[in-house]
């Protein structure tokens, strides 16, 4: 069996035991090439004329939700659950990806991927850490739990 386990997003009412770890921010990002062939859109509206390399849940589309509330539902030029391969098609220009900014960091520090509206605030991902203990966490498993919550601080800054 498993001690806990790690939880990205809202959760659903599971019965277990949740803390929260981090709330971890996203960005919208594309390829220096994919700019320069389809342009940089200049508002949230202009996205809707854009390829997206979106991510998928259940066979559908997961939409893009800006901290604002503003839900948006993008083209998607390739629908995928795996944020690797998300990451992987907008360096190769597929489309622009919403994906958590540690993910990124380094592509957008090298240049190789480049912020698609910076200006609008984007929503941070709550990470959870989950098990079904009650109060009575096992030492190993509270160390484990402990160690990952400091690790996320740091993705955090």
């Amino acid at each position: 069996g498993y001690d806990v386990a790690l939880r990205m997003g809202a959760l659903s009412d599971t019965g277990l035991i949740a803390r929260k770890i981090a709330n971890l921010p996203t960005v919208l990002v594309a390829s220096p090439a994919y700019v320069e062939q389809r342009g940089r859109p200049a508002s949230i509206e202009a996205l809707q004329s854009h390829d997206f390399v979106r991510y998928q849940m259940a066979g559908r589309p997961y939409p893009v939700t800006l901290a604002d509330g503003t839900v948006i539902v993008p083209n998607g030029r390739l629908d995928t659950n795996d944020g690797g391969a998300i990451r992987q098609a907008a360096l190769a220009g597929a489309g622009i990806a919403h994906l958590m900014q540690f993910a990124v960091q380094d592509d957008l520090d090298a240049g190789r991927l480049v912020r698609i509206l910076p200006e609008v605030a984007m929503p941070t991902m709550p990470v959870h850490i989950v098990h079904a203990y009650g109060r009575q966490l096992p030492v190993r498993a509270r160390l484990f739990v402990d160690f990952l919550a400091s690790q996320m601080a740091v993705l955090t800054r």
